[in-house]
């Protein structure tokens, strides 16, 4: 891809004229582009668009916001206070050689481009650092598990579907897909639809089956649902314990079998939120042999793609913990102060080097420093529908760096692959559900439905919004059961306590959810908060789960939080 080189900025947005680009908010390949009228930007829409006909989602018509926000950060900050580039690079360069290669850790997460990350592989490399991790440790990093024997889907199966599976809230995953789906649901009478989730979505009311399994259980359901399309494709499945997990009747299963066997062609979509998935990895992998049994492709809808580190994210977070990490070196979303258990372990961290394309609000400890944001450099990488390359819509904010610039005072960083991914076999997902049997019994003596005023909290993406720049979020979704039982009312308020933070919410009573389950948003930090940071015993990966908390009935009305737009970038 040739070099983009841009004059200065402003100068540079009165040229252009329609821009275009691939966004780069998830992996829907959707073409995006802004119109610059002198002053501030204005989103455009292409309708000769291959993937999105000239529609984009809430959040890719946030595009223009991010671009001309008034919170985007300029300059280095150090402790919160301005401070100039050339302090920030000598700062870097003074704890960097201050630290032992085993002191110095390095976090890549959402908004670091593929090549960024294989410069930061090499660069781990280079400084002998065994602490390379990824950050992203959202549910929807675990489609990276690959199931043998299963293909990617692509726009043409999904058009063409007479079958589909959809697995968890694959609409708000994935807005622009989900009307070719209702196009294919509805353009042949014999298209059947079935829908496995633990929340009544919108997307239930398009199915055909709708299987409303426990929070959580999703991959027994579907363990189950492979089993009876192809009874010996995984020998050892116990169709009625798995069933009896999932809280749901065999009859359901076997209607839904019935309708995704082989002789239909079609596909299986899958979708995982934070707060909503219990053992991400198994989830996937389930899916994916429902995939395989029904001899459909299979595609995991997420925001983004990072591969796995050397060392895994639940191990660096230890031995931040203990104390053994001088220098944290933290580059794209999600840093620290989005995960609420990571505060006093960073806090323990002496050097701190975050990057960021907002300024952070409350002020962070460390170095921040403001890199170009995505919309403002060119990329390369995937969709879900194949490669693409990224154009800039603009021209840097003067005072932001590229990243490539910030890695030089840390190394050459050469680029080196990442580890090709291990598929894995049928076999190894059964071993799996057979840990998930054991940690579903061990779960089951915490029910939350055996304390008075406990539920259980699910997270809820909302049409990929953007923090602090769509809806507040401030609505706790209530079952009617519940509401009457804690006296309260619709447009009524509750306290969420949960082991790491609490919130007040204005109640939406509402039947989507089931009783003893409460669910909010998680596009804002502050409800992001109130999940703590789990170990999925199946992986030993660091994951957000469904939690337990306590409510309570209150009079007042919630007090709008700060959002901190940092958090993403």
């Amino acid at each position: 891809m040739a070099k983009v080189e841009w004059p200065d900025r402003a100068e540079s947005r009165a040229e252009m004229n329609a821009t275009r680009t691939t966004c780069p908010f998830c992996l829907n390949g959707c073409t995006s582009g802004v119109e610059f009228n002198g002053v501030v930007h204005q989103m455009h829409y292409f309708t000769d668009a291959e993937v999105n006909k000239g529609r984009l989602c809430p959040r890719g018509n946030s595009a223009n916001i991010v671009l001309d926000h008034r919170d985007r950060l300029c300059r280095p900050l150090l402790d919160g206070r301005d401070t100039t580039w050339s302090e920030a690079e000598a700062l870097v360069r003074t704890w960097l050689a201050e630290v032992k290669p085993e002191e110095l850790a390095v976090v890549y997460s959402r908004g670091r481009a593929a090549d960024e990350v294989r410069r930061l592989h090499g660069l781990a490399e280079e400084l002998g650092t065994p602490n390379l991790a990824c950050g992203h440790i959202e549910p929807e990093n675990c489609f990276n598990y690959r199931l043998e024997g299963v293909r990617d889907a692509g726009l043409a199966d999904i058009e063409s579907a007479t079958a589909m599976l959809l697995v968890g809230d694959v609409f708000s995953t994935s807005p622009v897909a989900s009307w070719r789906m209702l196009d294919a649901r509805y353009k042949d009478r014999k298209n059947r639809m079935v829908v496995v989730d633990s929340v009544r979505t919108r997307q239930a009311g398009f199915a055909h089956s709708f299987v409303q399994v426990r929070p959580g259980t999703e991959p027994f359901a579907l363990l189950a649902l492979a089993a009876l399309i192809e009874s010996g494709l995984a020998p050892g499945v116990d169709v009625d314990r798995y069933v009896e997990l999932a809280g749901v009747k065999r009859q359901q299963l076997e209607a839904a079998a019935a309708m995704l066997g082989p002789a239909m062609p079609g596909f299986v979509a899958s979708a995982m939120h934070t707060g909503r998935v219990r053992h991400p990895a198994f989830h996937s992998l389930a899916g994916q042999l429902v995939a395989r049994a029904g001899v459909k492709p299979f595609v995991g809808f997420r925001e983004t793609e990072l591969p796995s580190g050397p060392m895994r994210f639940a191990d660096l977070r230890r031995k931040m913990a203990e104390g053994s990490i001088k220098l944290l070196f933290w580059t794209g979303g999600l840093f620290p102060f989005s995960y609420a258990e990571l505060l006093p372990e960073a806090a323990k961290v002496e050097h701190i080097v975050a990057t960021s394309i907002f300024r952070p609000e409350p002020p962070v400890r460390g170095l921040v420093l403001p890199l170009t944001a995505e919309l403002e450099r060119a990329s390369a990488g995937r969709s879900y529908w194949g490669e693409v390359e990224r154009s800039p819509l603009a021209a840097p904010l003067s005072g932001t760096r590229q990243f490539g610039r910030v890695l030089e005072w840390f190394g050459r960083a050469a680029e080196k692959p990442e580890a090709a991914v291990r598929p894995v076999g049928a076999a190894d997902v059964v071993a799996m559900a057979a840990r998930a049997v054991d940690a579903a019994r061990s779960e089951a003596a915490d029910d939350p439905d055996r304390v008075p005023n406990r539920v259980l909290l699910l997270g809820e993406k909302k049409a990929i919004g953007l923090r602090g720049f769509h809806d507040p979020e401030d609505e706790v979704s209530v079952n009617r059961a519940d509401a009457e039982r804690v006296e309260v009312s619709n447009h009524g308020y509750l306290m969420v306590k949960s082991p790491t933070a609490e919130r007040e919410f204005r109640v939406r009573v509402t039947d989507a959810v089931p009783a003893g389950v409460m669910m909010v948003g998680t596009n804002v930090h502050a409800n992001r908060c109130l999940f703590p940071l789990e170990k999925d015993e199946l992986t030993g990966e660091v994951t957000v789960a469904p939690t337990p908390v306590s409510v309570e009935k209150t009079e007042s009305m919630p007090v709008a939080s700060g959002e901190n737009p940092s958090v993403w970038v």
